[in-house]
Order: structure tokens, then sequence, then C-alpha cells
């Protein structure tokens, strides 16, 4: 049997019923794979815990008679505890880690949705714990052995001193004695030239090297005449400062288990190592038998792990927030241009409408680059001529800079060509903009290129990164205070930041290198400290075509209609704009604020043409209302539409293959133009019908 699909026990402790109702909901759609008990105060899940056997444990913060922690601290050893409040903050996180929480969740809509994949990560960081202790546990033992090992030699040395004192007539027992001997020399030395681990015999005071094995020489890169006789400092394999400790911690404990060092192998590469010292003795002396596991790769599956979470997190931050951030630029941009076709084209408040449109389109596109960054948008991409983008956002970059720094761009005369959404692209440009600002606090220049580049197998190889082919580069350089190198490393990392706290959310050249990336381009980054910073962006390159040029989608008159339309909307701002646009072209309304409303309005309304449906609502989605509507009426004309991203979407409703949808934020001409096309199919479809 699958582990996973094994039901497992859960212990909900919350005294707060609503919130223990929601947890229960997280898991209602995998009810079958898990078993949920709930207690509600420290005592009563302290007795439950020790009564059963829970496979995790889901604990409020703050109890009635103690807090969550404390339910950590008398049980966490036994069974996995994670921690969940509803005012968190990062002390409270630091302290319910310390005392042994596998996890610390805030409580939110979303991470009560989120249960189960809370409990299956939680779970596998507790396997991996107790993976890691067996393992420590084996060698321990392994190490035990070695040391019992050389005893036995020891004993038989001394024993075969002893017979050569005492028994010197005995040449045949004394012969077997040394063959005992260097059977249990043989042993040793190949289990220790043979390990896996990394060890290394040396001497307490000096810490010289006596002998290492074969993995010692492998993992260092050093042969064996080049190390024996030497210090483990001498040859630079451990740092002064790090064998201090070492001693120091010798001295206290007489031993070192899973003490976390660099070591520095030939090279100039350092490896992250847990280390166990045990004092041994050899010939009579005593010696220092190290044991040293690399946990290099290790680490680095950490990092990932983190910033995998970190782009999750930021991920689902963006995707909850683009619902209600595309409601409300559908009515601002909507109204816009409602606004536009009623202004003559010679009044002064035309320039400021213009300004309140331009700055929803902006805001439009910053949503979209940040469910760009996050993995959880499409790009809206078509072909555009780089040259005209460049030269519409240097305005806009003059003000980013502000007047201490002088901006120069530069276009080929030619035209080049990429397929690009232009707004990310102009965020892309805005980005990198502000952060060479804040590398020039006292003024300087920024530099804004655009060229073409061939990129061929000699220059992949030069660079070491890049495709063959031709693109369009896109340099931005500044002169600013630059970077070392260690910093450079790290600049799309999301969350890094080299500001001051307060001051930086480090997501800015992240979400530059996520929409880079869903452009199928590449950057590259030079920067030195004192020498500037030069970031180079190269896209795709496209042959332009005869109509690749955008221009302002205007509303037609052939868009105007009778009929009636059936608008589902819970959102009442959105609501009044479809209303209003619909109705001033001609069309006749009819509300609904849920889908089970929608439904019932289209049962009592058998004029209704067409209806206008968000996806996601209230007391019944979009989707079920559809296909009631369907059963009532198959030939229905349906046009969906969301502010949410396709995932989300996606994991609400099984919207079928070939729906019609419109996504939010959309313009009144774009609606309208939809809307006239779907009656216009259902009126041409009618008429076929008819003449056969």
């Amino acid at each position: 049997m699958d582990p996973s699909s094994q039901v497992k026990k859960i212990l909900i402790v919350e005294d707060d019923d609503s919130h223990a109702e929601l947890i229960r909901r997280g898991f209602c759609e995998n009810s079958e794979l898990y078993q949920l008990t709930v207690a509600t105060s420290l005592q009563e899940a302290l007795a439950s815990v020790q009564s059963q056997n829970f496979d995790i444990v889901l604990t409020d913060y703050l109890l009635p008679d103690g807090s969550g922690v404390d339910l950590v601290q008398k049980s966490a050893r036994i069974t996995p505890v994670v921690i969940m409040t509803s005012h968190g903050n990062e002390q409270l996180a630091v302290d319910a880690m310390k005392a042994g929480a596998l996890d610390y969740v805030v409580k939110m809509p979303e991470v009560f949705g989120a249960m189960p994949r809370i409990v299956e990560r939680a779970l596998r960081e507790w396997e991996l714990m107790l993976e890691h202790k067996q393992a420590e546990e084996a060698l321990l033992l392994q190490t035990r052995r070695l040391e019992h090992e050389v005893a036995e030699r020891q004993l038989a040395q001394e024993a075969l001193q002893a017979q050569a004192l005492l028994l010197q007539n005995e040449i045949a027992e004394r012969r077997q004695a040394q063959e005992t001997l260097r059977l249990s020399e043989e042993k040793f030395s190949k289990a220790f030239d043979n390990a896996p681990m990394i060890m290394t015999i040396t001497t307490r005071e000096s810490g010289t090297f006596l002998d290492v094995n074969n993995r010692f020489l492998e993992v260092s890169g050093w042969d064996r005449s080049e190390v024996i006789g030497k210090s483990t400092t001498e040859v630079g394999w451990i740092s002064s400062a790090d064998r201090a400790l070492l001693f120091e911690s010798l001295n206290r404990d007489g031993h070192i288990s899973g003490m976390a060092l660099n070591l520095h192998p030939r090279g100039g590469r350092t490896i992250k190592a847990e280390l166990y010292i045990e004092t041994i003795t050899v010939d009579g002396r005593e010696r220092l038998l190290g044991i040293a596991i690399d946990v290099t790769e290790r680490h680095k599956l950490e990092e990932q792990l983190r910033h995998s979470q970190k782009l999750e997190a930021v991920g689902l931050l963006a995707g909850g927030v683009a619902h209600d951030f595309n409601n409300i630029l559908t009515v601002i941009g909507g109204y816009c241009e409602m606004l536009k076709l009623d202004l003559a084209p010679d009044t002064p408040l035309r320039e400021k409408l213009m300004q309140i449109s331009a700055a929803a389109e902006r805001a439009s596109n910053l949503t979209r680059s940040l469910l760009a960054f996050s993995r959880k948008g499409e790009v809206k991409a078509a072909p555009a001529d780089l040259n005209l983008l460049v030269r519409g956002v240097e305005r806009f970059l003059q003000r980013i800079i502000g007047e201490d720094i002088t901006l120069s761009t530069s276009v080929p005369e030619r035209s080049i060509w990429a397929v690009v959404d232009s707004g990310q692209i102009d965020q892309v440009l805005m980005n990198l903009a502000a952060n060479a600002r804040d590398a020039m606090p006292k003024g300087g220049r920024l530099f804004v290129e655009l060229q073409h580049q061939e990129i061929d197998a000699a220059f992949v190889h030069a660079h070491g990164f890049g495709t063959p082919g031709e693109y369009a580069l896109l340099t931005v350089s500044d002169t600013g205070e630059g970077m070392d190198e260690e910093t450079r490393n790290r600049i799309f990392d999301p969350f890094f930041t080299t500001k001051v706290a307060g001051k930086g959310t480090g997501l800015g050249l992240a979400i530059v290198y996520g929409i880079v990336i869903q452009h199928k381009g590449f950057v590259n980054v030079y920067s030195e400290p004192g020498v500037g910073t030069t970031f180079r962006i190269y896209l795709p390159l496209v042959q332009p075509e005869k109509d690749c040029r955008s221009e302002a989608v205007a509303v037609e008159p052939c868009v105007r209609g009778s009929e009636t339309i059936l608008v589902a909307e819970d959102d009442p701002h959105v609501l009044d704009l479809v209303t209003s646009v619909l109705g001033q072209y001609g069309y006749s309304i009819i509300h609904a604020a849920n889908g089970a409303e929608a439904v019932e309005k289209f049962r009592e309304n058998d004029r209704i043409k067409l209806v206008l449906m968000d996806i996601i609502m209230p007391v019944m989605n979009g989707k079920e209302a559809a296909d009631q509507i369907r059963r009532l009426r198959p030939e229905a004309r349906i046009l969906f539409t969301s502010g949410y991203t396709a995932e989300i979407i996606m994991s609400r409703c099984d919207l079928e293959e070939g729906a019609e949808l419109i996504m939010k934020p959309v313009k009144p001409a774009l609606l309208l133009k939809k809307v006239r096309e779907m009656l216009d199919l259902t009126a041409q479809e009618s008429s076929r019908g008819g003449g056969t």
C-alpha cells in the first residue's frame, strides 16, 4: 500500500470552534486520508498524546491553560507539532521553532485550505529528522566499533609483549599472536581506507596528520605525501579559528559530536561538514580519530527548499490579490474609456483622464508582472517595436531616477522587433532604473541602450550562457556603487536585499528575472565595487509584419444591440460598470449577484439571449450555474469573466475546453465587441436552423 494513502491521525488543539471547523474543512476533500481529533485545552491535548498514537499535532498558539509552545516542549520528541496563530510575528515563529515545532503558520483562509499540504510537508520533515537521527546513531555505533577494534589491537600487542618476556620458548604461540594482530590491523586498515566518510588520524597536541583515508584524498585534492607530517592548519584544511574551537570542545567534553564547520580543500573551495572526533590509542599514545561528513549538497537542497517556499508564498499572495486588483482596475479603466467617448478631443480634462487611464494600465501591468514572477500568470505577448517601447518609457524612467541622475538612451535607426508583453518590459526597465537610483545616492549617469546582437556557438562557449540565434540586446548601465561577487550572485534571489530594514522588499530584481525567463530570454550582470553595474537582457528577435503595430481599440458602431443580457457579478462596482456600458449601447440588462440567483433569473426570463457571468461567485460558482442554465436551455450562450489567475480558476472549478472566457481588467470596447460576436453567432445558427 502506498504510505501516502494510509489514514493519518491528526490531533487538532483549538479552543475556538469556528477555527476548528475551518481546519476540518481544509481536510474535507481528502477526508478518507485523515482521522481528526479535537482537544480544546493544553491538558486535554497532553492526555490525548500520551494515550493515543497521533501522526501529527496541529495546535493553536494561545490555549486557555497554556500555550502551543508548552505542548511542543512536552510532546515534540514523540510527535511532530505544527503551531497555528491568528496574529503571528517573527519572534513568535522563532520561539516556536526553537522549542521544537516543525512549522509555524498564520491562520488565514488560504492556509486553512492548504492544511493537507502543510501536514504532508511537516510529516516529510519529521521523517527526514528521524532518518538523520538514525544515521547519526549508526555513525556513532560505527565509530565505537572502530574504537573497540583499536582497543583489541592494543590488548593483542600487550599480550604479545608479555609472551615475549615470559614465554620466549613458546615461539609458535607468539607467531600465532602476531598473525592475529596482523589480521586485526588489516581489518582496521580496510575499514579506514574504504570508508565513505572523510577520516583522519592526527596528534592531539598539534593536529598533525598521521594518516588519512582515500575519501580524504579524493575530496581534498592533495596527495598523501603533501599532508602526512603536517598540521591541519598548516595545509589549510581547517582554519586557525576553527582549530581553537575544536581544542576548546575536546578539552571540555573529551570528544566532538556533529560539530558544524567549514573544511578547505585545495583550490579555494569550501565544504560544509559535520565533524565527529573521538580519542583513540595508537601504539600506546592518544590520537584523534576524526570523521567528517560532507553536507554541502544537503545545505544547497535546504536553501533551494527555502527559496521554493518563498516563491510559493509570493505566488499565493499574487494569485490571491490579482482578482481584487483586476476588479478594481476593470472599474477604473472602464469608466475612463467611457469618459474618453464623452469628452471632446480638445477639452483640458482629456489629458488628465489620459493620465488616470495610463496609471490604471501600469497598475494592470504590475499585477501581471507579479504573476509572471510567481509563474501564475500568462504573458500577453505580441510583436512590438522595441525602439518605440524604449522611447515611450523614457520619461517615466527620468521621474524614477530623479533630477540628480542623467539619463541617456540609445536606439538604432532601424527598428528592432521582439514578441513581448510591452507592459512587463516597461516594468523591467522601471525596476532596473529604481535599482540604479538606489546605487547612486549622490547622483550619476544611467544608460539605456538597445541594439541587435547575434549569438553563435562561440559566444555561448565563451560566456557560458545563451542559445545561438538573433537577439534584441537591452543594456542598462549605471555609474553607481557596484557590487561584490557574493552580492552579484544573489541579486535575483527573491527577498534578497542589501537595503536597510523597511527600505526594500527584495522582489524588484527577482521580478525582472521572472519576466525575462517567461519571455524565453536571459539576463547577464556585470558589476564591481566602485565601477558600477551593467544589466544585459537578451530577448529573441522576430521579423516585423505589416500588421504588427498595435492600435487603440475603438468602439465600433456595429457593437450596438437591443437584446436582453443576464449579467451575474458579485462585485457591485463591476456590475454597475458593465450595466452602464451595455445599457449605453442599447442592451437590456438583468442583474444577478451570484450563481444561484442567475439560474433563477434565467428560468424566469425566456427573452435572455446571452449570459455574462463571473466564474468565482458566492452561493454557486459560474461553472455550476452554467451547467444548470444549459439544462434549462442547451443552446444558451454563456460568456465567462474572471479576475483570478488561470491556476486558481482551475482549482475552483473544472471549466470545459472551449468555454468563452474574457479576463479582467477588460476594456469596454473589447467587452462590447465580444458580446456582439457571440450574439451574432447565435443569430446565424438560428437562421441556419430555420432554413433546414
